[in-house]
């Protein structure tokens, strides 16, 4: 169950779930996109939409099913055409089911994501050509304050006590279930902490749920790979 929603008086340039995974799996430096596992990213993005869509009251979901609870639009156009998907669904369907979907959809999911980091002025975007042809898109960072405010937060309940925020639990369930936290929480004291982050991680059933689907996607890979190569 949801059991929080977003304060309305919330300031109008708190980033969404899927704004936060966008912005925290590009490099620092180069722009260009981390090396995440086969349809890790696609995942996490998936799960982002549904937990943007759930803090917004707009569904619910449990172990069973994604509930639309409010199917009118949030005027966020990040968000409203996968509302009116899952709200055309005329039958239950699960939180597994929808992420498979969802992530399908990746690329129309990241894009418009990375528009408005841009219009927000905390990317943009270069454009490169490799022997002339071959072009190179990356999206460097401009102000480094939201990823790096969020690394500085997370990082700290990691390696403390403290119980998270709902939207901090939220959003390292969804950072570790596509593997980000791999990249962004490196050193001796955060692998000291594993456990923590297990624990921390497994406060959302969405974010679980984008784990399972990470790691079955690198399973099946993995033995598709190996069916591939020749036996001697």
């Amino acid at each position: 169950m949801t059991p929080w929603s977003r304060p309305s008086s919330e300031a109008v340039t708190q980033l969404t779930f899927t704004e936060e995974i966008v912005l925290l799996a590009l490099d620092d430096k180069s722009g260009a996109q981390l090396h995440l596992p086969v349809t890790a990213l696609g995942y996490g993005l998936a799960g982002a939409v549904l937990a943007d869509l759930a803090v917004a009251g707009k569904i619910d979901t449990d172990p069973e099913r994604v509930t639309v609870l409010d199917p009118s639009p949030t005027g966020d156009p990040l968000l409203d055409p996968w509302l009116a998907l899952i709200s055309a669904e005329t039958n239950a369907r699960s939180v597994a089911y929808w992420l498979s979907v969802l992530s399908d959809r990746r690329t129309e999911i990241e894009q418009p994501a990375l528009d408005r980091l841009m219009t927000r002025g905390i990317l943009r975007r270069e454009d490169k050509k490799i022997l002339w042809v071959i072009g190179l898109r990356r999206y460097p960072t401009v102000d480094g304050q939201e990823r790096t405010e969020v690394r500085t937060r997370l990082g700290r309940l990691i390696l403390g006590e403290d119980l998270p925020d709902p939207r901090d639990a939220i959003l390292i369930s969804l950072l570790r279930g596509c593997r980000l936290t791999d990249h962004i929480f490196e050193g001796p004291e955060f692998a000291a902490r594993e456990q923590r982050l297990v624990t921390l991680a497994k406060m959302d059933l969405v974010g679980r749920e984008v784990a399972t689907a990470t790691t079955e996607a690198i399973v099946a890979l993995t033995a598709a790979m190996n069916a591939s190569v020749p036996h001697m």
